[in-house]
């Protein structure tokens, strides 16, 4: 089956936001008077919600919904502030080039700031389809996948799952997507990548 759609998470994929994802979340244990492990931080960060980050990282808001709903709001405003932190991959430069040939989509643990990270790095407008977690539960559950399988009209052999992490790859083959797996800020990875999709470049 011809392949007609690419769907992309967006964090480690397009865009690089690792410190800005590391540093909204020690800046906000900060403001609250908690603090974490540098790597613990870093490691929750890389992959999951921001919900998720936190009560991973601080088991009591799982009784604190309040508190934690009040660390998220503030989460929001400074990760805004830090937006200028997220930088692209190489991979994005190239979107303009694969929607050429593909319907695109994005799906991320973000909720309303993966629109602002797309607009951020001047890519959004190259998306059919943009899901969050506002839209379906965070990956792994494949919701959001399939939902932007169903937007995009397409069927699930007919698409590709771009992410960078064991969350995605879960998502994607719980969707019946073929799933690639690469770390968008390693060029090589994807010029490999580029090489099966765009292989003019």
């Amino acid at each position: 089956m011809a392949i007609k759609a690419i769907i992309f998470d967006i964090d480690g994929v397009l865009a690089d936001s690792r410190q800005a994802v590391v540093e909204n979340t020690k800046q906000l244990l900060a403001e609250f008077g908690f603090s974490a492990k540098h790597s613990e931080v870093e490691k929750m960060s890389s992959a999951h919600s921001a919900e998720s980050v936190l009560i991973a990282l601080l088991p009591q808001l799982k009784n604190e919904d309040a508190l934690l709903r009040r660390m998220l709001a503030r989460l929001s405003k400074i990760t805004v502030a830090n937006l200028h932190l997220v930088k692209p991959t190489p991979l994005a430069a190239l979107l303009p080039d694969l929607k050429r040939k593909y319907l695109l989509a994005a799906a991320s643990n973000r909720k309303s700031s993966a629109m602002m990270v797309l607009e951020k790095l001047g890519i959004e407008k190259e998306f059919a389809v943009v899901m969050t977690s506002s839209d379906a539960p965070p990956k792994p559950d494949p919701k959001m996948i399939l939902l932007a399988l169903e937007r995009l009209n397409v069927n699930a052999d007919e698409a590709v799952f771009v992410g960078d992490n064991d969350e995605d790859v879960e998502a994607g083959r719980r969707a019946g997507v073929r799933t690639i797996k690469i770390d968008g800020t390693d060029e090589d990875e994807c010029l490999l990548f580029l090489s099966d999709f765009l292989p003019a470049c």
